[in-house]
């Protein structure tokens, strides 16, 4: 039970490689190729750890968006204030090789975290008062990809 699913779950696959990305990308102009790797093997455990997380919490993130950008864009943020050798002549100024830029990153993290938080409420809660955040009963039932997305039968369109 510490990783489910226990099958081959290849959006979850795919979601793995887009967090590696995702988690290098801030740091990739200050960091070591080794240290890129490491950085990109955490991402990829921070999107398992949120995924996991927002199903035992019961939110519906059905293409994991929230924990491939959101926990691996913070964790990309952070591992750009941990890494970075100044001595190297890249650029960085990482905690791990004594410099102070983490505190610098850990609040740009926390600004960026409270900016998102306050539109999403401004946004979304409107919405969610007007009842205009979910579909009828009739499209969940059915399925919006089959209700407004998608012909019945896109092979057979006579083309």
């Amino acid at each position: 039970k510490i990783l489910p699913p226990r099958s081959l779950d290849v959006g979850g696959f795919c979601n793995g490689i887009l967090a590696g990305l995702v988690a290098i990308t801030a740091g990739c102009a200050v960091v070591k190729p080794w240290e890129a790797v490491i950085i990109g093997f955490f991402g990829g455990l921070f999107y398992q750890g949120g995924s996991m997380l927002l199903r035992k919490v019961k939110v519906d993130d059905v293409v994991d968006a929230f924990p491939v950008h959101g926990m691996c864009g913070c964790w990309a943020i952070l591992a750009s204030g941990l890494f970075g050798d100044p001595d190297e002549g890249i650029g960085g100024n990482g905690a791990f090789y004594g410099g102070n830029q983490f505190w610098t990153q850990l609040m740009a993290a926390v600004i960026f975290v409270a900016w998102t938080a306050a539109w999403s409420i401004l946004i979304f809660l409107p919405l969610r008062l007007a009842k205009a955040l979910r579909l009828s009963d009739e499209f969940q039932d059915k399925g919006a990809d089959a209700m407004e997305h998608s012909p019945n039968k896109a092979y057979n369109q006579g083309y």
